[in-house]
């Protein structure tokens, strides 16, 4: 028996939306296993708001950043995909974050999905693929200057010392078990580390 329960209201192209949505989660960790899936609502990216539900016919208002983290956060939370664009005046960029088959593999067998850490603007979520054990991990900076986050591996279960960028295959290494980065506002990463 499959569950799908629904978070939040609308959620929309702003910011303020996807950080709703990140302290939102805080209450579902719990119940994200298999056969239930945590609904974050639509993807407003790409071309929206064609009839005007909410505003003049536009591209979404979400930067590339902020839309890598509300999709960041959708696939480590394993929510349901619902595009809310228009398929057919769909731009290339919007079709990339749709269609990257190592993200969305983090959606489909994510398992065992854990909040490491949610404070001062900084979110690490992990997960394992129920495939093959590979650890995913998502790290997030919902601040508005760029912010230096370090995610303890060894100490969260991680083992590995290479975590590869599942958007852009850049590998990061981890240091005596941490993994430091630093991030732009609003910006994120999702990581595969064997």
């Amino acid at each position: 028996h499959a569950n799908m329960w629904r978070m939040v209201g609308d959620a929309w192209d702003i910011w303020g939306d996807v950080t709703h949505l990140m302290d939102v989660a805080d209450s579902w960790y719990d119940y994200i296993r298999p056969g239930t899936w945590p609904d974050c609502d639509m993807i407003p990216l790409g071309h929206i708001s064609i009839r005007g539900e909410r505003g003049e016919d536009r591209m979404t208002r979400l930067t590339p950043a902020e839309q890598y983290s509300l999709m960041n956060l959708f696939l480590i939370l394993r929510s349901p995909l619902m595009f809310g664009g228009d398929l057919p005046t769909m731009d290339d960029f919007t079709l990339s974050l749709l269609s990257n088959d190592k993200a969305i593999a983090a959606n489909m067998y994510g398992t065992d999905v854990r909040r490491i850490f949610h404070e001062d603007g900084k979110l690490a979520i992990t997960s394992k693929d129920s495939r093959n054990g590979l650890n995913y991990l998502a790290i997030f900076n919902a601040n508005e200057e760029a912010t230096e986050i370090s995610v303890n591996l060894k100490d969260n279960g991680i083992s590995g010392k290479k975590a590869l960028n599942i958007w852009d295959d850049s590998t990061l290494k981890a240091k005596d078990g941490v993994l430091t980065v630093t991030l732009e506002p609003h910006s994120s990463l999702l990581l595969s580390i064997k």
